[in-house]
């Protein structure tokens, strides 16, 4: 619901951006004296500018939007060309030019970035096939994880939510809560399927496992931003955390929410050796952490976070398996780079 309502406040502001932009253009074309010859230049200069919120509309809403732009801009310059129609031959052509070249400005350039952005979604979702291989390839291993992975990210998003983290940082916190464990490929069966307790050199085998991470997705470009979650999830806010421990903001803003979403979702899951606890025991244990293994500020949005939320998180993702449509890869935006 959060996201909905900000991309509609986003398009709001960008068809007023645009709307603002065209009234301005008019607004100069008709309140400049064209009397004067340098005076006559300039009032042929501004109306040439009614292609920039054509071409602005078509980046933002497609064909459609530069077209609807194109025709109120039209009509806002007709009444102009009419004024001044007085028999002018080439002045009158050059009028009539200048409303056909803002249509065919909408054409081409609705058309043009209607072909780019399929293009870009066709990468995008070549993308999101690449971050579902690589779950499914650890999920292959260890049971369980493609889920965990998704909740984990699910409850991180609505985190990010609560402390108004941007777009950018979003993006990154997704992905790199999708692929935390990827490093968990190279740790081998007998350590990492291991039922009993870790001997010491088990566990330095284990802890290995978000260098791996780091190593395996740095050669991906556009999983660059997700890097410092699968590198940083150990990380403890007190500094004693795992690999490079890192303490307060030196750690990653992403890799500190998905801490406490990660935590949350172990605590809330069932396990071989022990049943899950409710919302409200999780909350009270993740308060506990706030300073030692947690960012204050994060245990705080999470304690503002009502449990309906959650569970209706958890809900979301049980019932999406099995379906590709619903499920959390579908809806994590992706950047070709």
């Amino acid at each position: 619901m959060v996201l909905e309502t900000n991309a509609v406040h986003g398009r709001s502001q960008h068809a007023a951006a645009i709307a603002i932009l065209v009234f301005a253009v008019t607004s100069a074309h008709w309140w400049t004296p064209h009397g004067a010859d340098h005076l006559h230049v300039v009032h042929v200069v501004l109306r040439k500018l009614y292609i920039l919120p054509v071409v602005l509309a078509a980046v933002l809403f497609n064909l459609r939007g530069a077209l609807l732009t194109a025709g109120v801009a039209t009509m806002l310059y007709i009444p102009h060309v009419l004024l001044q129609w007085r028999g002018a031959t080439g002045e009158n052509v050059n009028q009539a030019g200048e409303i056909a070249t803002i249509w065919i400005t909408a054409l081409v350039s609705g058309v043009f970035v209607g072909r780019q952005k399929a293009a870009l979604a066709a990468v995008a979702t070549a993308y999101r096939g690449t971050v579902r291989a690589l779950v499914a390839a650890l999920d292959a291993r260890e049971h369980d994880t493609e889920q965990h992975s998704e909740r984990v990210c699910e409850y991180g998003l609505r985190l990010a939510d609560e402390l108004r983290i941007g777009d950018t940082e979003r993006r990154s916190l997704a992905l790199g809560a999708l692929l935390h464990d990827i490093g968990k490929i190279g740790v081998p069966d007998a350590v990492l399927l291991k039922p009993d307790d870790l001997t010491e050199d088990e566990w330095r085998c284990m802890r290995e496992h978000p260098e791996l991470g780091k190593r395996i997705l740095s050669s991906v470009p556009f999983l660059g931003g997700a890097l410092q979650v699968v590198h940083c999830h150990h990380e403890r806010f007190d500094g004693s955390g795992y690999p490079s421990g890192l303490a307060a903001t030196e750690i990653p803003m992403g890799a500190r929410v998905f801490a406490v979403a990660d935590v949350f979702d172990a605590l809330t899951s069932a396990r071989p050796y022990r049943q899950p606890v409710s919302c409200e025991e999780a909350r009270r244990e993740i308060e506990r952490g706030s300073g030692g293994q947690f960012d204050p500020e994060v245990v705080a949005a999470f304690s503002r976070v009502p449990a309906e939320d959650w569970n209706r998180i958890r809900e979301k993702v049980h019932s999406s398996v099995g379906d590709a449509a619903a499920s959390t890869f579908c809806r994590v935006e992706v950047v070709p780079t």
